[in-house]
């Protein structure tokens, strides 16, 4: 199952390093604490009309490359005092412009966030919260209410002045159980799919699990590619992953499948993650490793990962 094109020795320390509970933390913590504002992007213009009928997840434009989806009302029962830990150390690092994430978070059921793998500096995102939301409304001082309204059940609001790129320039309450917040580049793609219908080719992240994800395949930037080659050419071998992770008797459970461009990038990226579990064994996080099994099937490379509870609760207490 191991394979020699990728060994322990090619991997950079910097990459292994990465891999815990800094990833933990920081897929929850860019959730909630990334929406905030700073300085200018243009307000493009809109058209009211009526909307049609779509799941929250629908709202993604198809130009994103990752879409994450979080089940906060299955991880607060599951994982209890973590999540509210969790919570506060994100909630601690807000200032005032996210109060309305903030609350949002507190009150959802299921949470979305959707990204460009090659933009994450720049802040182009959407987040999709459903949850008990029906009253929560933007500070007047700093968002608009848009009229006449986008569509049917559809109420938007838009930032006063100038806006900054990652800044949250619209929020849309659907009904009572869905608020989109949505930063300025991403503030077209959005109001096309509230009026003409979701996006085909959108990413659609597995609807079961703690947390699931569905990425397309990407090039690293430039500049990630020249530092780290040997990864950079693994990851352009990767056409589409799909994952979730869910609570087990033992712990937790995360099931990756990627598929690749042909049988020799699935050769390479066993090899690379082999590597990667050979190395984590041999590591201080020995333990977290052990329960990592990695499979190839022709063009796809499959991973099944198993965290053990008290790992868990030591590397998140």
């Amino acid at each position: 199952m191991s394979s020699k094109s990728a060994s322990a020795g090619d991997l950079d320390p910097q990459v292994t390093h990465a891999v815990g509970r800094r990833a933990v933390l920081s897929l929850l913590g860019v959730l909630v604490a990334s929406l905030g504002c700073r300085s200018e992007t243009a307000k493009p213009a809109h058209n009211a009309r009526k909307k049609l009928r779509m799941d929250a997840v629908e709202l993604f434009p198809a130009d994103l490359d990752v879409v994450l989806r979080v089940d906060l009302a299955r991880m607060r029962a599951a994982l209890g005092p973590a999540t509210d830990n969790l919570s506060g150390r994100v909630r601690s690092e807000l200032n005032a412009d996210d109060e309305l994430v903030a609350r949002a978070i507190e009150r959802a059921r299921v949470a979305w966030l959707g990204m460009r793998i090659a933009d994450l500096d720049k802040g182009d995102r959407v987040l999709v919260v459903e949850g008990d939301v029906e009253d929560l409304r933007p500070d007047p001082g700093v968002f608009q209410l848009v009229d006449p309204p986008l569509g049917e059940g559809v109420t938007t609001f838009e930032r006063r002045g100038p806006i900054a790129r990652d800044a949250t320039a619209r929020i849309h309450l659907l009904g009572a159980r869905t608020i989109a917040f949505v930063s300025g580049v991403e503030v077209d793609g959005v109001e096309r799919i509230l009026l003409r219908g979701p996006d085909p080719g959108r990413r659609d992240p597995p609807a079961d699990g703690l947390v699931s994800a569905d990425l397309r395949g990407r090039r690293l930037p430039v500049e990630l590619e020249r530092r780290f080659p040997s990864i950079g050419a693994i990851i352009r071998g990767v056409k589409r992953a799909r994952a979730s992770v869910t609570m087990v008797d033992d712990g937790l459970r995360a099931e990756v499948e990627i598929a690749t461009a042909s049988e020799n990038a699935s050769t390479k990226l066993e090899g690379f993650l082999s590597a990667l579990r050979e190395g984590g064994q041999s590591s201080r996080y020995a333990e977290l490793f052990d329960g990592m099994r990695v499979e190839r099937l022709e063009r796809a490379v499959q991973v099944k990962w198993v965290v053990p509870l008290e790992l868990l609760r030591h590397l998140m207490p």
